[in-house]
């Protein structure tokens, strides 16, 4: 995953591969104002009994990304939440610095890299629960149970985008709901789930998800055009199909409109927010971040931007447009991410 961005405008020609992933790297339309963080990183220590937690209100709101293990990347505020990589030596320090700042948490126990976990090309489940078995420890099902009770424990994303082709071919709706029990038999009140990509909620459409309590979908322009609603209204289909709640998320790297015009890529032009992570894609506009997330948002138990980079984010646009998004979602009553 990639963790940061440069500034600057840059244009890149399209017979110039090597020249677009260099330009792909920077920021074209992020060199507004930057804001400092509310505070500085979480270093809550393990061994001591966690302060009382006094949840923020509402839909948990954030980037996926803004922690690094028990370190805080920036905020976290306007920020309720957000979805980690997380490792058992440091899972119960994320979780006592997380709840010390009333933050809520979405833990990658073992999402990946995909490599981990595939043979031959293959996802391989043995490889995957020996992964999870490395948290089936007592202080850490102690720690965990203390987490959800209290509301800082959303749930477990078990892998990322099962939908692409990193995975292989063999992977299942009913092989996750497998993986799913695998995470409740060590935490028995873990909620789990699994991130889609923007058309991932088409992967595997007949068949349904039976154990899992949530599923992300994650939203760019390029998927449908632009045309949030149509969308909005094919997930949300497909997730009472399968009986699971949805959560939302916007790419707010790669999300904007693509940038596959007039042979030179630099995403300067309407709907466009500036060169994304890689051609032919574009950050999004504060306008489509706040448009798309305050549609987004009240709708799912959580809502997600992926995924945290300090040039975009800190944008005073951009943020100011996701201020707004987490504004109006602290507005409205808490949801729950159990499956129904």
């Amino acid at each position: 995953m990639i963790r940061t961005i440069g500034t600057g405008r840059a244009r890149a020609r399209l017979r110039a591969p090597a020249m677009m992933v260099g330009a792909a790297l920077m920021v074209a339309s992020c060199g507004g104002d930057t804001i400092a963080p509310n505070d500085p990183a979480a270093t809550a220590d393990p061994t001591q009994p966690p302060p009382q937690s006094v949840l923020a209100p509402g839909i948990p709101v954030g980037p996926i990304g803004l922690w690094t293990m028990d370190k805080l990347e920036w905020g976290p505020g306007p920020f309720t939440a957000s979805q980690n990589a997380i490792h058992p030596d440091t899972l119960i320090k994320q979780i006592n610095a997380a709840r010390a700042k009333n933050h809520r948490l979405i833990m990658a126990m073992a999402p990946g890299p995909s490599p981990r976990y595939v043979t031959n090309g293959q996802f391989d489940m043995a490889k995957w629960k020996k992964a999870m078995d490395a948290y089936n420890k007592p202080a850490l099902k102690t720690a965990v149970a203390a987490a959800v009770a209290d509301g800082t424990i959303i749930g477990d994303l078990l892998i990322d985008e099962p939908e692409t082709v990193r995975w292989g071919n063999t992977l299942t709706k009913a092989k996750l709901d497998q993986m799913g029990l695998y995470v409740k038999a060590i935490f028995p009140t873990m909620l789990v789930g699994v991130n889609h990509g923007p058309p991932g909620y088409k992967w595997r459409s007949t068949e349904h998800y039976t154990k899992l309590d949530y599923v992300l979908y994650q939203y760019a322009h390029w998927v449908t055009n632009g045309n949030l609603t149509a969308w909005k209204d094919a997930v949300l289909a497909q997730a009472k199909a399968d009986g699971v709640k949805p959560v939302f998320s916007l790419n707010v790297l790669n999300g904007g409109k693509q940038d596959r015009g007039d042979g030179l890529y630099d995403c300067v032009g309407p709907d466009m927010g500036g060169l994304g992570t890689r051609y032919p894609n574009c950050l999004m506009t504060p306008t489509q971040v706040r448009t798309w997330g305050k549609t987004l948002a009240p709708l799912g138990c959580a809502m997600f931007f992926w995924n945290f980079n300090r040039p975009y984010f800190t944008n005073s646009a951009n943020l100011s447009a996701m201020t707004d998004v987490a504004t109006l979602a602290k507005s409205k009553p808490r949801p729950s991410c159990k499956r129904p």
